[in-house]
C-alpha cells in the first residue's frame, strides 16, 4: 500500500474519480451527436431545395441540435465539478503524501516571534501545511487561531464540537472548497465591499412618491390616449419629462449606482458558497449558528443582485428608454437600495465573517483528516501538561518519534548533544499547545492539558534596524514572559542566554529559573551547561537526550528521558566534518 493510500480511502478517491471518467465519456458522446446532428440539418436544408420533406426534417434536427446543447451543458458542468473536487482531493493527498511543501502560501507576510519560532508561518510551517482559506478574511482568521490569543474553555469546547463534524463530513469540505474556488478569485477581500455598503444613500421616501406619481400620470395618459379621450401627446410628453428626470437622477447618483454595481458583483459570487452550506444539515452549536447567518446572508444578497438587476435595465439603451420612461426605474433603484442598507448590512457582514470562520475552521479540520497520529486534547483547570506520544504535525507522520511527557508547574531543564532533538522537542510543544487553544486535533495518543499562554525565545536573531543584538531580542522576550501576569503560561527557552559569555549565561538562567518557578508557570529550557542540572532548588526536573555510535556514524533515538546528560558529540561532529583533528 502506498504512504498514505489509508487515509486517502476517506476520502473516496476512486468514487469521484469513476464519476468524472463516467460524466467525460457522457459528454463526449453528446459532443460527437451535435457534431453529427449539425452535419445532419447542413445535408436536409441542402436536399430541401429540392424536396420540402427535408425542410421539415431540417427543422426538427435543429431542434434536436438545441436540446444536445442544454443536456451537454448539464453535463458538462458535472463534469467540471468533479474535475474540481478531485483537484481539491489531490491537494489533500500531496498534504499525506509530504509534497505539500511546494504549496505557495506561507502565509510569511503574518510572521512575528511566536509564528517564527513555532513554524507557524514561512515555509514548510502549519499555515502552509493546513491552509484551504480563498479569502484575505479567511486567512487572517486563520492566523488568528493559530496565535498566541486568549482562549478559554467554552471556546476551545465549541471549537472542537464544529471540528469534529466537519472532519467527520469530508465530502462536505470539498464540496465548500469546491465552490469557494469556483465562485471567489484568491485573496478577495470582501470587506472592502461593507465600506461601499456603509456610504448611506439616505432616505429616498420622497424622490420614490415623486417617481410613482410621475409614472402614473404618464401610464394614466397612455390609458387616456387609448381611449382616445386626450391626445397621445400628452403621454408623449410625460415619457420624455419622465426619461429626463431618472436619466438626470442616474447622473446625480452616479457614485451611488457604481457603488451598488460593485457590492453586488462582490456579494453576488457568494450565492454559490452559501448554497453549499445551506443544503445541509448541521448539529454543532457553531455550525448551526453558521448556518443560520447564512440563511440570512442568502436572502439579503438575493435581494441585492435584484436590485442590480432592475439597475442593469439602464445599460441597454432600449430597456432604459422604455422602463425609465414608464416607471422611473432609476429613482425606484435607488428607492430599493437605501431602504436595503438600512437592514442588511449587518447581516451581509455576519455572513462574511462566518464564511471566514469556517474557512479557517476548514482548514483546522484538515489535521484530523491527513493524519492518523492525532487525538482531540482534553482541558485540565490545573497547572499540568500530560501528553502521551506526542509528535511534530509537520515531521513525516511514517518517521517521526513520538514521546511521552508529564509535568506540572515547575521548571524542565533538557540537555543533551547536538541534534538530539531538544530544539525539536519543545517546538513540539509549542505547536501543539497553538492547536489545541485553536480547538482542534493534536498529535498525539492523548493529550491533557492546561490552557497557557505560550512564550518563546527560539530562533533568535539581531535587528540591524533597531540596534538590537541577539543576546538583547533574547532578554526582551524572556522578559515579556516574566511580566506576563494575567494567568497560566508556558514558556519555552531554547539554549538560553547562548549570546554572552559563560559566567553571565549561568547566572542569567539562575535568575530567569528562580523568577518563573512558581506555581502558574510551566519552564522548558535547553541547554549545554550541564551546571544548571544542579541548582538546588524545588521544582526543577532534569531530561535528556542521549546518541549512539555505530562505527564511524552517529545516531540518535530523540527520546526525552528523566536525568541529566552525561555526554557531549560536539568534538566528535567538528573530527568528522575534518575541523579539528
Amino acid at each position: 500500500m502506498l504512504i498514505g493510500e489509508n487515509r486517502m480511502e476517506k476520502f473516496q478517491y476512486n468514487k469521484y474519480l469513476n464519476l468524472k471518467n463516467r460524466y467525460s465519456r457522457i459528454v463526449n458522446v453528446i459532443s460527437i451527436l451535435r457534431m453529427i446532428v449539425f452535419i445532419a440539418v447542413i445535408i436536409s436544408f441542402i436536399i430541401g431545395s429540392s424536396n420540402y420533406f427535408f425542410n421539415y426534417l431540417g427543422f426538427l434536427f435543429i431542434a434536436l441540435f438545441i436540446v444536445l446543447i442544454f443536456i451537454h451543458d448539464k453535463y458538462y458542468k458535472l463534469l467540471d465539478y468533479y474535475d474540481k473536487y478531485l483537484m481539491v482531493v489531490n491537494q489533500y493527498k500531496d498534504r499525506i503524501n509530504g509534497k505539500w511543501k511546494k504549496f505557495n502560501d506561507t502565509g510569511i507576510e503574518f510572521a512575528n516571534d511566536l509564528l517564527t519560532d513555532l513554524n507557524i508561518v514561512g515555509n514548510n510551517s502549519l499555515f502552509q501545511y493546513i491552509n484551504v482559506c480563498k479569502t484575505v478574511g479567511g486567512r487572517r482568521k486563520l492566523i488568528s487561531k493559530l496565535s498566541n490569543h486568549s482562549v478559554n474553555n467554552k471556546y476551545i469546547n465549541d471549537s472542537q464540537e464544529m471540528i469534529l463534524e466537519l472532519s467527520n463530513d469530508i465530502n462536505f469540505l470539498v464540496d465548500f472548497q469546491v465552490n469557494i474556488n469556483n465562485k471567489v478569485d484568491n485573496n478577495i477581500d470582501f470587506n472592502e465591499g461593507l465600506s461601499y455598503l456603509n456610504k448611506k444613500v439616505g432616505n429616498k421616501y420622497i424622490d420614490l412618491f415623486l417617481g410613482i406619481l410621475f409614472s402614473f400620470l404618464c401610464l394614466l395618459f397612455l390609458f387616456l390616449g387609448y381611449l382616445k379621450i386626450i391626445s397621445y401627446n400628452y403621454f408623449y410628453v410625460m415619457f420624455i419629462f419622465n426619461f429626463l428626470i431618472s436619466y438626470m437622477y442616474s447622473f446625480i447618483y452616479n457614485r451611488e449606482f457604481a457603488n451598488l454595481t460593485f457590492v453586488s458583483s462582490l456579494y453576488g459570487k457568494l450565492y454559490g458558497v452559501y448554497s453549499s452550506i445551506l443544503n445541509r444539515k448541521f448539529n454543532s452549536k457553531k455550525m448551526t449558528q453558521i448556518y443560520s447567518n447564512m440563511q440570512d446572508g442568502y436572502g439579503s444578497i438575493r435581494k441585492l443582485v435584484f436590485i442590480d438587476n432592475l439597475n442593469n435595465l439602464k445599460n441597454n439603451i432600449l430597456s432604459s428608454f422604455i422602463f425609465n420612461g414608464l416607471f422611473n426605474i432609476n429613482i425606484i433603484v435607488m428607492y430599493l437600495y437605501s431602504k436595503f442598507q438600512l437592514s442588511n448590512v449587518n447581516i451581509i457582514k455576519k455572513s462574511i465573517d462566518d464564511i471566514y470562520e469556517l474557512e479557517a475552521m476548514i482548514s483546522l479540520a484538515g489535521i484530523g483528516i491527513i493524519r492518523d497520529d492525532v487525538c482531540i486534547p482534553s482541558i485540565d483547570e490545573k497547572v499540568v501538561f500530560d501528553v502521551k506520544n506526542i509528535k511534530h504535525p509537520l515531521l513525516d507522520i511514517n518517521k517521526c518519534v513520538g514521546n511521552d511527557f508529564f509535568c506540572k508547574n515547575g521548571v524542565n531543564i533538557i540537555t543533551g548533544s547536538n541534534m538530539g532533538g531538544k530544539t525539536s522537542f519543545i517546538r513540539t510543544i509549542g505547536i501543539n499547545l497553538i492547536l489545541m487553544n485553536a480547538g482542534t486535533y493534536v498529535c498525539a495518543d492523548s493529550f491533557n492539558s492546561s490552557i497557557f499562554e505560550i512564550f518563546t525565545s527560539i530562533s533568535i536573531k539581531d535587528n540591524i534596524d533597531k540596534g538590537v543584538s541577539t543576546f538583547y531580542e533574547e532578554l526582551l522576550r524572556i522578559n515579556k514572559a516574566i511580566k506576563y501576569n494575567e494567568g497560566k503560561r508556558i514558556v519555552l527557552v531554547d539554549e538560553i542566554f547562548k549570546g554572552t559569555n559563560y559566567n553571565d549565561r549561568i547566572y542569567g538562567a539562575l535568575n530567569v529559573i528562580k523568577k518563573l518557578n512558581d506555581d502558574r508557570t510551566i519552564l522548558f529550557i535547553t541547554t549545554h551547561d550541564f551546571e544548571l542540572c544542579e541548582i538546588d532548588i524545588n521544582n526543577i526536573f532534569n531530561y535528556y537526550v542521549k546518541e549512539d555510535y555505530e562505527g564511524n556514524n552517529i545516531k540518535f533515538d530523540y527520546k526525552i528521558r528523566k536525568g541529566k546528560c552525561t555526554s557531549t558529540n560536539a568534538k566528535y561532529l567538528m573530527s568528522k566534518l575534518g575541523i579539528i583533528d
